[in-house]
């Protein structure tokens, strides 16, 4: 914490007329007006206070409702009514390690291999800290595989898991086709309405589709990295044709899923799953992605998905194609068999009422018989027979 001690000098309030916005309109008064400095030579002293540095910052909001924490929370309620207490037995860390309780850790990562969070992976001395590293999906375990050189002996993969959307028809009324897009803004929203610009005004096609974006950092807690895409919120807002709504909660995703025939995501993230995706495509909607990260996985080849671009505007181009066709297609016979064939696939093996079972079963394979600090106590008792000393 860093505080600016200026005891003596003098401050005032500016007035508002002083401090016209860039549209030459004076500025609305507040309480916190502009300020200015009347004696600006008055020396200064800075005093920084460390008092609490030395204290574990949390790495995620307690407000945040992301996908990694909707999935501690699915988990742990999964658990309960299974078998109360068996989570509570285990220290869950979701990739971002702050405080270490003296339980069997499980570190459960969500991202990628080189986050700075899980770079403590490298040292070999740190895998012990952990009785498993469980991963989302087999691509993320082969990146910290490569990259990290975790063995594969260490981790476990577990795939994410969701509470299916419930069967329901799509509406037909117009002809009109729903596009939605609910992941966050920087993975691939800029691109999208490029994708939706080409494809109405260089192609001519989709004219019967309507775009509904429902995006921001809100749903992290995170508010404040909203401002570098504030530009891109106000471009969406004047299309034609494209709706933002800003963050929507889970349950709001769920309902609005029953009306949305497709997800558009030309993803320029590499996911290590897609929780967005999972969702859509239980809800029966047509996922239009690339073949980035862990989407082929996640996807399981129901999705129309296309190569990668690197390069921004030909990816807006490649996704704009193959949007504008399954508009186009998308109430064609075989494209709702398949979606009949996604929907059921995607509602048996991404189900909690697997998913759970598969954790409990993992849970009760890496159990000990003895809490953590009762083996090291035990331990220490076995070397004092020996030698009559501890170490």
């Amino acid at each position: 914490m860093v505080k600016a001690v200026q005891p003596e000098a003098e401050i005032s309030s500016a007035s508002s007329k002083e401090s016209p916005n860039t549209l030459g309109k004076p500025k609305r008064q507040t309480k916190i007006d502009k300020l200015k400095i009347i004696n600006p030579d008055s020396q200064v002293e800075f005093k920084i206070d460390f008092e609490g540095d030395d204290e574990p910052q949390e790495a995620v909001s307690d407000k945040a409702m992301g996908g990694t924490e909707l999935m501690k929370g699915w988990l742990f309620d999964e658990m309960e009514k299974k078998e109360p207490g068996l989570h509570d037995k285990f220290q869950f860390i979701s990739t971002r390690v702050r405080r270490l309780e003296k339980k069997q850790r499980i570190l459960w990562v969500h991202d990628l291999a080189n986050d700075p969070e899980v770079q403590h992976l490298k040292e070999k001395d740190n895998w012990g800290k952990y009785e498993r590293v469980v991963f989302v999906s087999h691509w993320q375990q082969y990146q910290f595989s490569v990259y990290l050189g975790l063995p594969y002996d260490q981790g476990i993969v577990i795939q994410n898991a969701i509470y299916p959307i419930p069967v329901h028809e799509k509406p037909k009324e117009d002809d009109k086709i729903n596009v939605c897009y609910f992941s966050t803004p920087h993975r691939g929203l800029e691109v999208l309405l490029d994708a939706w610009d080409f494809m109405k005004n260089t192609l001519g096609e989709g004219k019967n589709a309507e775009l509904n974006i429902y995006s921001s950092f809100e749903l992290y807690d995170r508010k404040h990295m909203d401002e570098q895409f504030r530009h891109i919120y106000k471009r969406a807002r004047g299309m034609d044709g494209v709706n933002y709504y800003g963050t929507i909660t889970n349950d709001e995703v769920r309902e609005m899923l029953k009306t949305q025939h497709i997800m558009a995501y030309p993803s320029i993230y590499e996911e290590t799953s897609c929780l967005t995706m999972i969702e859509a495509c239980s809800a029966g909607c047509l996922c239009v992605v690339p073949n980035l990260g862990a989407l082929p996985e996640t996807g399981a080849n129901f999705p129309w998905m296309y190569g990668w671009e690197p390069d921004p505007k030909r990816h807006a181009q490649v996704h704009g194609h193959i949007l504008s066709r399954a508009i186009e297609h998308f109430w064609d016979e075989d494209v709702q068999n398949l979606l009949k064939i996604q929907q059921n696939y995607f509602d048996m093996f991404y189900n909690w009422s697997l998913r759970g079972g598969q954790w409990q079963q993992f849970l009760h394979a890496i159990e000990q018989e003895l809490p953590v600090e009762e083996v090291e106590e035990v331990e220490e008792e076995e070397e004092k027979k020996e030698d009559g000393t501890t170490s």
